[in-house]
């Protein structure tokens, strides 16, 4: 069947239909990257050549072997559809196999294709890294804040360097062994000056050269009504107006994998080229973090954009806001004139208020991070300063008093016996409150000492739950890296010796500070618990908290 030639979809975020009668569905909609390299599995959302071979093998239906589980029903084979640029849409029954295999090879050699250049940058590089190195750990050691942003302005350079510059804003400072480290530095950025000249990669390593994606409506929402060739235009028109210079290898329906022969779970894949036909760069990634950013400011003014070297938490957030995306052109294309409308599912947007709550915390100092904990002991800080307030109040008044009582009884002394046996009273009375007297200072240095006791606590808390919190951060960031196992367990040591001292120095009656500290190890922890363990190549959560938290 050919291709429908209609007037592009308009793309606009904002509007949606929101009439009280539309039925509520939720969408899957995901992407996997495939880069150049051989993997044996996929991690954090990326793929390497062997499993786009699988992938692409599935989705053309031109299995290499018969698959072990069952995959499709064949005798609903001939609703699938293919859309190709030469043909547009068609079944896919009537697209040849041989065809198919060609389609396959000219994908995947396109995958093998892109390489590094090859010339001295590793060196390069490596030796930055060495020389970075060094001028961190020089900077550590000043305390000047001129001279620390003077270090701080030369790690975070980017693009040509104005070295002169630079070294002369650091040279202003008087810091010790200032010849040294002037040296160190000046040959950490002519380093860079000479990487940023030099020809760049054509792609780096581990970089996406194929995307994949796929969206369709749960089979227990029972969508229904949606012709196939709406739901294939749906995600190409999608891709085509956000990301129009990278070109579409292909978009296949598949209708043969619903258990219960119907429409409800029918479903596209879009493969296309991270390529830019602008730029000749494998960029597509660099690009969906513009645009998203774009679509942040123009409709979320406020939230934090992505940054140009997401990690893993703004990854997610990256993903998350495609989603967004998509959601919105979805209700104002394919479900606009159907009576039912996009939604995320309440858990998915819970999971992204709480990652944006994460990234803005971040993104602060230390000493700004709000811990729940600290507002307690800041809350027990503040009602201990009032303690002592009010005992200071106590004491003067018990002096007043006293001295007024030492006053009556120096008239006492002048009058008759009886005034005499009066005045003795009121000297038993004096030294009544001059005892209370003293028991108030002694609670006032005891409520002071407790003040003291507290803000020590505190100071100790907030540094050892850092470092706990640091700890399993930098874990999931070697795990999810696939780095070294050794650096992955360095991290889990730096957060269990972190927790082992938060519970060494809990003097609380009810253990409270200890108890908080396994809350937030939860909390870290509890994200993973969305991610499949198998997936990700990594123990159970269970055993990761035991690695920390130990019996």
């Amino acid at each position: 069947m050919a291709e429908a030639k209609a007037k592009p979809h308009q793309y606009n975020i904002q509007h949606e239909d929101k009439m009280n009668d539309r039925k509520i569905t939720s969408m899957i909609f995901k992407t996997l990257n495939y880069t150049n390299e051989i993997k044996k599995k996929s991690t954090n959302g990326h793929g390497g050549r062997r499993q786009l071979f699988k992938s692409l093998r599935h989705s053309l239906r031109i299995p290499a072997s018969q698959p072990k589980k069952l995959e499709w029903f064949d005798e609903q084979s001939h609703l699938n559809l293919i859309w190709l640029p030469d043909t547009g849409t068609i079944k896919l029954n009537d697209y040849p196999k041989e065809q198919r295999e060609s389609l396959l090879a000219k994908i995947t050699n396109e995958a093998e294709a892109p390489t590094l250049v090859k010339n001295d940058r590793t060196e390069l590089l490596e030796a930055r890294t060495k020389l970075k190195n060094k001028v961190k750990n020089a900077s550590k050691k000043e305390t000047d804040e001129g001279s620390i942003l003077a270090f701080q302005n030369i790690l975070n350079v980017s693009g040509i360097a104005d070295t002169e510059q630079l070294l002369s804003d650091l040279d202003q400072f008087d810091i010790k062994r200032k010849s040294q480290k002037l040296d160190t530095a000046r040959q950490f950025l002519e380093c860079h000056n000479e990487i940023e000249r030099g020809p760049k990669p054509l792609i780096r390593k581990n970089q996406a050269v194929i995307q994949e994606a796929f969206f369709k409506f749960p089979a227990k929402n029972e969508v229904k009504g949606l012709s196939p060739e709406k739901r294939i235009d749906l995600i190409r028109n999608f891709y085509k107006a956000i990301f129009p210079e990278y070109p579409i290898h292909f978009v296949v329906l598949h209708c043969d994998e619903d258990t219960d022969l119907t429409e409800h779970s029918d479903h596209p894949h879009i493969f296309i080229s991270t390529k830019s036909s602008k730029t000749g760069r494998y960029d597509l990634r660099d690009t969906q973090i513009k645009r998203v950013n774009a679509y942040l400011t123009k409709y979320r003014p406020g939230t934090n954009p992505i940054g140009e070297k997401p990690d893993f938490l703004e990854s997610q957030l990256l993903f998350g806001y495609l989603q967004d995306m998509f959601y919105a052109y979805t209700n104002n294309t394919l479900l606009k004139e159907t009576p039912y409308r996009a939604k995320k599912h309440e858990k998915t947007e819970g999971h992204m208020k709480t990652l944006r709550y994460i990234n803005a915390e971040a993104k602060k100092p230390k000493s700004e991070r709000a811990f729940n904990l600290y507002t307690l002991a800041q809350e027990r800080k503040a009602k201990a300063e009032q303690k002592a307030q009010l005992a200071q109040q106590n004491r003067i008044k018990a002096e007043a008093a006293a001295e007024n009582a030492i006053e009556r009884h120096r008239l006492a002394e002048q009058a008759t016996i009886e005034e005499r046996e009066l005045a003795e009273a009121y000297r038993r009375k004096a030294e009544n409150y001059e005892g209370a007297i003293s028991k108030m200072r002694a609670d006032q240095a005891k409520a002071e000492a407790d003040h003291s006791k507290i803000k020590a606590e505190l100071k100790l808390f907030r540094s050892n739950m850092s470092e706990l919190i640091d700890g399993i951060t930098n874990w999931l960031e070697e795990t999810f890296a696939a780095r070294r196992k050794d650096i992955q367990e360095k991290c889990l040591e730096r957060a269990r010796k972190a927790y082992e001292r938060v519970r060494e120095n809990d003097k609380s009656e009810d253990s409270r500070f200890t108890k908080k500290a396994e809350a937030q190890v939860d909390t870290q922890l509890a994200e993973l618990e969305l991610y499949d363990n198998e997936l990700l190549d990594m123990p159970p959560v269970k055993e990761i908290r035991r690695k920390i938290i130990r019996p």
